[in-house]
């Protein structure tokens, strides 16, 4: 695995500084590699930028020095359709007009596939969304593979200091709508970030669909009963 690794420290341009955002560019900068964040809040990274304004972004691509590979991985946070629409279809537009060339990773999600019937899905499966918002992302994801870039396909975060099941369980008895033999899938955040930095520091800038999530998935009802107990 070594070998494929780069052997000279890489330059990644983080966009969005939220959850993950935060803590992937936390382990690039430990491992002596430069973490260039920038968010809409500036306060939460180096640089202030709004993907969704072509402006703030060519702005944003005069500022920094070419980057090696750059990190979509902002949040709408349970937005709305509209929301989705600006941030992943506007995002990815402004992002790839603005730094053409350089290698992008989205952060999408497996909800895309649209398949709950507790089958095993690989990259290699069609997707079928549920909903308009699965149907955004499906677009932002192939404007990025058009480009040659990495789709990153998360399941549900949860690490320190969150998780939605346990918080929204303890407030309301119920989490998560639907029957209780739902399949979930779910990623430590730690572990996501350990693959986003693995994809961001390979020797030859990866292309194509990942599936990240843990491996033993679970169902609705056992995780309510793990609570319960």
């Amino acid at each position: 695995m070594t070998g494929l690794l780069c052997t000279e420290p890489r330059a990644v341009l983080i966009l969005g500084t939220g959850y993950l955002g935060k803590a992937l560019a936390e382990s690039l900068r430990k491992a002596g590699h430069t973490a260039l964040t920038a968010d809409i809040d500036a306060q939460k990274a180096i640089y202030e930028a709004d993907v969704t304004e072509g402006a703030s972004m060519h702005s944003l691509a005069a500022r920094i020095r070419s980057p090696h590979i750059i990190v979509m991985c902002a949040s709408t946070r349970g937005g709305s359709e509209e929301a989705y629409r600006s941030l992943y279809i506007r995002g990815t537009q402004n992002t790839l007009e603005a730094f053409p060339g350089t290698p992008v990773i989205f952060c999408s999600s497996t909800s895309v596939y649209g398949i709950t019937d507790g089958r095993w899905i690989t990259e290699e499966h069609n997707v079928y969304p549920a909903s308009g918002k699965s149907g955004l992302l499906i677009q932002a994801e192939q404007a990025v593979l058009a480009a040659g870039g990495t789709v990153v396909r998360l399941g549900a975060l949860y690490g320190p200091d969150r998780c939605v099941l346990v918080s929204q369980y303890c407030k309301k008895g119920a989490a998560l709508p639907g029957n209780m033999d739902r399949w979930i899938n779910y990623i430590h955040r730690d572990d996501a970030v350990a693959a986003l930095h693995l994809l961001c520091t390979l020797r030859e800038p990866p292309t194509g669909i990942y599936n990240l999530t843990d491996r033993t998935p679970m169902q609705l009802g056992e995780i309510y009963s793990y609570l319960s107990g």
